[in-house]
């Protein structure tokens, strides 16, 4: 250090071979992926996922992904990282906590059921940001690095891409799991153009004979372990799917308005889960707008504002009040009276 506080020459060339290292590298970005409180990350390469890309065709082929068009668009791409980012060499993925015990995460009949992740600032937003500083970062220390940060938003295999670098294993829910954490958790990624070395991927699987997530599905869409049928899958039914709902469906949807937690809420493993330090996941929906009743009678500019900067607004006004006026229905058949002795329905 030179006496007016600037680095030495000598210091200055020392960093320089330090950012070049990929060791080093490496355990820079993991160290401030714990710094930044992320719950899990792991480095992995970026060769393509053949294995995932053999399960993807077969799902596809099987017509499970229901009227999600764009996955089957892009079936080539999915399982190649460098598909949309050819550069790509290696690939940091981050698992970012979102889950809160300070809210129930099932509500009774006549409110609205919205998934826990839902209720915050959409996350796309908020891990892009944080996961857009991180590579800043690194390319501060070496301006060479070329990066994309990937939140969700062009096709891109995440959970295989997690178990690779080690995060956790896809459970039969189809879910990822990290073990002693759980699953309430957002996945994030960034491809890099330099080559780090790999974390150790996760090769085992823990959940056993447990089948409570395929027992728990109200509507069967995980008859088959670790294989979703989106189509009957309730997340997808009132977030992806347009138009009018089967009735066989619909009558087991209960009070989901968006998305479903259910086969989270089952899990054993998610009994570790710790709440998130994330000021921006937590929920944004005001009281009154979790009662079925105040939602029926929603405009389409109240929709806007009360979900505005939420992942509800996927849905679109349309489809989300078609999810409620399905919600009052089921609703009202559970909290209907039973009939008393002597009596008929």
């Amino acid at each position: 250090m030179k006496a007016d506080g600037t680095p030495s020459p000598d210091a200055e060339r020392a960093a320089l071979a330090r950012a070049k290292d990929p060791e080093w590298l490496a355990g820079f970005l993991l160290r401030r992926c714990r710094e930044m409180d992320f719950l899990a990350a792991g480095i992995c390469d970026a060769r393509p996922l053949e294995q995932a890309g053999e399960h993807l065709e077969a799902w596809l082929e099987g017509g499970l992904h229901g009227s999600m068009l764009w996955m089957a668009r892009t079936r080539k791409q999915r399982p190649d990282p460098k598909a949309f980012f050819p550069e790509a060499q290696s690939i940091l993925v981050v698992a970012d906590n979102y889950y809160r015990d300070d809210e129930p995460l099932e509500r009774p009949p006549d409110q609205a059921g919205i998934s826990l992740y839902a209720r915050g600032r959409d996350y796309h937003k908020v891990l892009r940001k944080k996961l857009h500083r991180l590579l800043k970062e690194l390319q501060a220390l070496n301006p060479a690095i070329k990066g994309r940060v990937c939140v969700d938003s062009f096709p891109l295999m995440e959970k295989p891409l997690a178990q690779k670098a080690g995060l956790g294993w896809i459970g039969k829910h189809t879910n990822l799991i990290i073990k002693g954490k759980g699953s309430y958790f957002f996945l994030g990624e960034i491809l890099l153009s330099v080559a780090l070395p790999p974390s150790q991927p996760l090769t085992a699987e823990y959940c056993g004979t447990c089948t409570r997530c395929m027992e728990a599905c109200p509507t069967n869409a995980l008859e088959v372990p670790y294989q979703l049928d989106a189509r009957r899958c309730i997340s997808y039914l009132t977030i992806e799917h347009d138009g009018a709902i089967a009735a066989d469906l619909s009558s087991d949807m209960g009070n989901w308005v968006f998305g479903c937690d259910i086969c989270q809420m089952v899990c054993p493993w998610n009994r570790f889960s710790q709440p998130a330090s994330e000021a921006d996941y937590r929920n944004r929906i005001p009281d009154a707008f979790y009662q079925l009743e105040q939602l029926a009678r929603m405009s389409q500019e109240t929709f806007d504002r009360v979900f505005q900067g939420t992942p509800v607004r996927r849905a679109g006004y349309h489809n989300f009040m078609r999810n409620v006026a399905i919600a009052r229905k089921n609703a009202r058949r559970s909290l209907k009276p039973a009939p008393q002795f002597g009596q008929t329905e």
